[in-house]
């Protein structure tokens, strides 16, 4: 996430990221009007207390004063605050676990995460020295994170503050991982099903990713695709689908798959094929819905944005295309989406979608300028 400068007034909204993909021809065109919820006061400079245990929270931070983030629920109301100390500076990335319930700090959005908080904005001590890694990434629990060492291999579950365990040797590719390319990252870490899906994705190399079992290290299932012909892989939090989107869905044409291909990652087996040209951004925690983009995603353009019903294939919302996308989440074991939309040059618009075909919620009362 890029934090704007500190002399606009702006929340800036903290997400996990995941991706996905999926749309097809023959879709309806349909298209939800949003609502707006009301609310007595804007959330700006309101102070809503400690959030409710056990709520699943999308938070946001309010740039007039400084550390203070803003929970609100999947129906777009806040919850509560919680006060950081931690300066969120340009250029550096402030990470929430998928229910919201902590809160991971990494400066200049490289390097790996270095401070932690829990969900009442306290930082959480570090039981041992501090470790870099290469990719990081929130398990579905909300609770541990899985760490990568692409040097060596290692994979490991941590809880935040503590030492990763276990710690276990994958069988990565050496001349991938000593190649000096950082091109390693998670696509999906579920502590849950103990399983993690590890992408490899560099331009002008194969593209490549792993199944692995969290708890041993071993790769229950591997794929390679040529270079130039798959863009990125994404996968459900649960790690239990897999989306190859075509290059094609990224504006390359050239070499790109003839398909977006979604598999069961527990054997690779094919649940549906796609149009090359659509781009999975996420599925939903239910696994039952993507929000998907069919048209390349280029900074400063129009985000071109639908969500559709995985089984049926049937298309539930489909945006205006009129602001670039600058963020998105999911929320976890449900079908709803976030969704901010900003241009840079005046407030952006956060969506919440429902995978119900209901009409979207609008975040009430948020200036955000830019993210």
């Amino acid at each position: 996430m890029v934090t704007p400068a500190p002399s606009q007034r702006r929340v800036i909204i903290s997400f996990a990221v995941l991706a996905s993909i999926v749309v097809a021809a023959g879709f309806m065109a349909t298209q939800f009007a949003p609502r707006a919820l009301v609310v007595t006061r804007s959330p700006i400079a309101v102070d809503y207390g400690p959030p409710p245990p056990g709520v699943p929270l999308i938070w946001a931070q309010d740039s007039d004063h400084e550390g203070w983030l803003i929970g609100f629920d999947w129906t777009g109301n806040p919850q509560g605050t919680v006060k950081i100390t931690q300066p969120v500076g340009q250029y550096d990335k402030l990470s929430q676990a998928p229910d919201g319930s902590a809160f991971a700090y990494e400066p200049n959005a490289k390097g790996g995460f270095q401070v932690f908080f829990d969900g009442m904005g306290n930082p959480i001590a570090s039981s041992g020295p501090s470790v870099r890694y290469q990719s990081e990434m929130w398990a579905d629990d909300s609770r541990h994170l899985c760490t990568l060492d692409a040097q060596t291999g290692n994979l490991g579950l941590m809880v935040p503050g503590s030492a990763p365990n276990p710690v276990n040797a994958v069988a990565l590719d050496p001349a991938l991982a000593r190649s000096g390319i950082i091109a390693f990252s998670f696509a999906a870490c579920s502590a849950r099903n103990d399983r993690a899906v590890i992408e490899y994705n560099y331009t002008g190399r194969p593209t490549e990713y792993w199944v692995v079992r969290i708890s041993d290290g071993a790769i229950l299932q591997q794929r390679t695709y040529a270079a130039g012909q798959v863009a990125n892989v994404t996968a459900s939090l649960d790690a239990n689908l897999i989306a190859e989107n075509s290059a094609e869905s990224s504006g390359q044409s050239a070499n790109a798959a003839t398909q977006t291909v979604i598999r069961r990652a527990s054997d690779l087996s094919v649940i549906t094929t796609l149009d090359p040209t659509v781009g999975i951004l996420a599925f939903s925690g239910d696994n039952s819905s993507e929000l998907v983009s069919t048209a390349p995603l280029i900074a400063g353009a129009p985000a071109m944005l639908e969500v559709v019903d995985l089984q049926a294939g049937r298309l539930m919302w489909r945006g205006k295309g009129t602001s670039p996308m600058s963020a998105f989440a999911v929320q976890p074991a449900a079908r709803a989406f976030a969704v901010a939309l900003a241009d840079g040059s005046q407030p952006a618009t956060i969506l919440i979608i429902y995978g119900d075909g209901s009409k979207p919620a609008i975040l009430p009362g948020l200036l955000i300028p830019a993210w």
